[in-house]
């Protein structure tokens, strides 16, 4: 049995300044291929003056997430709906989630810096 076409991905993004030279998009989308998953990942040039309109076109657009790069880290608190713990802990958000409409922002970095540690 052939699976059904579906033309609707789930999105995903990286907001930057610069980013033209950021790879994850292709380590994601290598990623999401390995699990199956129809979904994109784009690398999004969002100025920091632009960076309110961005989010709520996140929100908007049903995009399923965000990483953020130099210079949206700080900056991008005041547009989310809440914070994690760690976030909220650090002042900074590198990873967005929208759950139903819902932006909520995530730092993994440090999560990432203490695991090294450990190791």
């Amino acid at each position: 049995m052939t699976k059904p076409l579906n033309f609707k991905q789930e999105l995903t993004c990286v907001f930057g300044q610069p980013v033209a030279e950021n790879p994850t998009q292709c380590m994601i989308e290598a990623a999401y291929q390995d699990c199956g998953l129809e979904w994109r990942y784009l690398t999004i040039e969002v100025a920091p003056e632009n960076l309110e309109s961005a989010v709520e076109g996140l929100r908007a657009m049903g995009f399923r997430g965000a990483n953020l790069t130099i210079p949206h880290k700080v900056e991008v608190i005041q547009y989310l709906d809440g914070t994690t713990e760690a976030a909220g802990l650090i002042g900074a958000v590198n990873c967005i989630l929208n759950e139903n409409g819902k932006l909520t922002g995530e730092n993994t970095d440090g999560k990432g810096f203490v695991q090294s540690l450990k190791e």
